[in-house]
């Protein structure tokens, strides 16, 4: 989650799951209970119940319509019931991609009753759509690079075939449409950098487009650039931040960044620009103990070229994995390692940074966790 008064979001859960006696209530209350259960004693029948209940519960309550408080808690017990599936997968419990489908029901919900979004920034519903968008962006960039015909053109097999299975097609093509179409006004509740990090996941376009050498696509990349090389760390919190989360929230401008130059221009070589940005993101992982939040990580881990760099990744990867609250990480590690051996591979960079994402990213059976 991208937000610094951790307590004060926790807080914030309690007084919904307790906030009155609705199925809505009660369905956060059970899927808080089936978290920690599943964080304490690992995949066991009472977690499971627990989760089962929370879904029940959440069903019943669509069923007599969704309005006001309960929408909200609709919308939090949807994310904790894809963060219990996000732990499944993290354990190896599971090799599903079921957690996507818990943020797209909470995005359509957030879509059909708009009125979640009509918040003032920093209250408590704020604090929540925050979280949504975080998920959201996240989940955006695993889609984009996860199995699509256009990453995997040279190795056929790891194409996202569902023509076997009706179901199993109609929910990708929702995922997809869902994460196609930003939800209005959702993004006003982010940090600023997560919200140009969105906007780059959902409107970028690759050289081979028909519109990227137009005028106005061309300026709008430049201006986009422009937002995020000008952007500072106050503007992404209101309040009093720590220096790791000023450190993070760069990391994360310093990502996008990178994710924009190299994904717009289609190119994995060298540049001037790219290696400032690059050296400015190393010396910042070189001087936080713990990342919780596996994109920027990702995006900036790929281009450790040298072993020294690596090996900080690497190091970081493992102290912030030492933390108890923080997922298990080894498919992010497992990813990066595989992105630098096509990268060695590749010694003079033919091979295009999106269809080499693609294909790092494709050779996962479910789709990446980067949430």
């Amino acid at each position: 989650m991208f937000d610094l008064d951790r307590d004060r979001f926790c807080q914030t859960l309690m007084r919904i799951a307790f906030s009155n006696d609705s199925l809505a209530s009660k369905a956060v209350l059970q899927s808080i209970l089936a978290l920690s259960s599943l964080y304490r004693d690992g995949l066991q029948p009472l977690a499971v119940r627990l989760k089962d209940a929370a879904l029940q519960a959440l069903m019943v309550s669509v069923n007599a319509g969704v309005d006001g408080v309960d929408a909200i808690g609709h919308v939090v017990a949807g994310i904790l019931s894809c963060c219990f599936e996000m732990q499944l997968k993290s354990n190896g419990d599971i090799w599903n991609s079921q957690w996507v489908g818990h943020i797209v029901g909470v995005k359509e919900l957030i879509r059909d009753i708009k009125k979640p979004c009509h918040h003032s920034p920093g209250s408590d519903i704020s604090i929540i759509l925050n979280w949504v968008y975080y998920f959201d962006v996240a989940t955006q960039f695993s889609l984009r690079h996860w199995r699509t015909v256009l990453g995997c053109q040279s190795l056929p097999e790891l194409i996202f075939d569902p023509a076997a299975d009706t179901h199993c097609r109609l929910q990708t093509a929702l995922a997809r449409a869902s994460f196609s179409t930003p939800v209005p006004e959702l993004s006003e509740h982010a940090p600023p950098v997560l919200g140009l990090l969105g906007e780059i996941c959902g409107t970028i376009l690759y050289p081979w487009d028909s519109q990227y050498h137009s005028v106005e696509y061309q300026d709008y990349l430049g201006k986009l650039e422009t937002r995020l090389e000008t952007l500072q760390p106050s503007e992404s919190r209101v309040g009093n931040e720590s220096e790791d989360y000023i450190k993070i929230t760069d990391l994360f401008r310093l990502a996008g960044l990178i994710y924009l130059e190299r994904a717009s221009k289609g190119f994995s070589g060298q540049s001037t620009k790219v290696e400032e940005w690059v050296n400015k993101a190393f010396a910042i992982i070189a001087s936080i103990e713990r990342c919780r939040q596996p994109l920027p990580i990702f995006i900036i881990g790929c281009e450790a070229r040298s072993d020294g760099r690596r090996q900080e990744v690497l190091r970081l990867i493992s102290k912030t994995q030492a933390d108890p609250r923080v997922r298990n990480m080894h498919e992010l590690g497992d990813l990066l390692q595989s992105f630098w051996v096509q990268d060695d591979l590749d010694l003079e960079s033919e091979v295009e940074y999106v269809r080499k994402v693609s294909l790092v990213v494709s050779t996962c059976a479910a789709v990446p966790i980067f949430v």
